[in-house]
């Protein structure tokens, strides 16, 4: 039951980074606004008559929201009924519903106060920032319920010195970068370039719009970012000296230089929707590769990451 369970929350991870990736489209496709100041009705309607794309791309992504929210609840009362009080996969499942109760709120609040399509209002920037590290929050616990339901041990945070503030510094930095990034995919929906110099120019141009000028601090904070889990990945490996470690230091590693290329790419290209989503996603594994090796690195007598119980299940 135990592994059928841990099974099932794997999936649930997996199909809400595609939610996830799906709301990225309605974003970019200018399509926030499909079914109209209504929530959670589309358009006034149940099941809304669609005479424009916009409407169908929101209605569907509504809709996947969801099951999203329908797979939490069953998440969450699965847990309770298969694992003893005080398990750590009810803690996490309890987690997920929180955060997507809340994922679900932003979501409204976005439509009902029309923070949408081509508003360039700080409401709306400080918004999509927002939306995002709840979204980053949300597959963490998602993904931690996975975890500890596989066996993972409680995650430790007294007691682990260094590794314990490097990773936790980490984490902060990707949910910084998550927010950042969240604002100028938002700025390259709203503000597009005809090239790759006019847009730099754009960026430090003082009379730009405030939103425009955000932009320059996001490759910036990617390659802070990227620096520093290089080094403490190499940190770890020689303080933590296990298989586990080196193989989710150089994981870590080899995805966010991943990302760092595709968000290069992404740049040059004038951020074409498919590369945006191609960036997130791998923006989302990345949080995922961060938080299963913080939980194996802080947990007390930490299993490794090559075996289990990282993906596989406790009978």
């Amino acid at each position: 039951m135990q592994r059928r369970y841990t099974q099932f929350a794997w999936g649930v991870l997996a199909y809400n980074i595609l939610v996830v990736l799906w709301g990225a489209y309605v974003r970019a496709s200018s399509s926030g606004a499909g079914c109209g100041q209504h929530w959670p009705l589309c358009n006034g309607q149940v099941i809304p008559q669609v005479q424009q794309v916009q409407t169908l791309v929101e209605f569907a992504h509504r809709i996947t929201s969801g099951i999203s929210l329908i797979l939490a609840v069953a998440l969450l009362v699965w847990a309770l009924r298969i694992f003893p009080k005080g398990h750590l996969a009810r803690r996490g499942a309890t987690l997920t519903m929180i955060f997507i109760v809340i994922e679900s709120l932003l979501g409204a609040g976005l439509v009902l106060f029309q923070l949408v399509n081509h508003n360039t209002s700080v409401s709306r920037v400080t918004a999509s920032g927002i939306h995002l590290v709840n979204t980053l929050l949300l597959v963490g616990a998602i993904t931690l319920t996975a975890w500890w339901a596989g066996g993972g041990r409680a995650i430790r945070l007294r007691g682990q010195g260094a590794a314990g503030w490097m990773l936790g510094v980490g984490v902060l930095a990707l949910l910084a970068l998550g927010a950042t990034g969240a604002m100028t995919a938002l700025s390259d929906t709203l503000f597009p370039s005809d090239s790759l110099s006019a847009g730099i120019a754009q960026d430090f141009d003082p009379t730009a719009h405030f939103l425009v000028r955000l932009r320059f601090w996001h490759p910036v904070l990617a390659i802070a970012t990227g620096v520093y889990l290089l080094v403490i990945g190499q940190i770890l490996s020689r303080q933590r000296p296990s298989e586990g470690a080196r193989i989710g230091a150089a994981l870590l590693l080899l995805l966010f230089l991943a990302q760092l290329g595709v968000g290069a790419i992404n740049l040059f290209l004038l951020t074409p929707i498919t590369l945006q989503i191609i960036h997130l996603l791998l923006a989302d594994v990345v949080w995922v590769a961060l938080v299963l090796l913080s939980a194996a690195t802080l947990s007390g007598a930490a299993p490794e990451l090559g075996s289990q119980p990282v993906f596989a299940a406790a009978d």
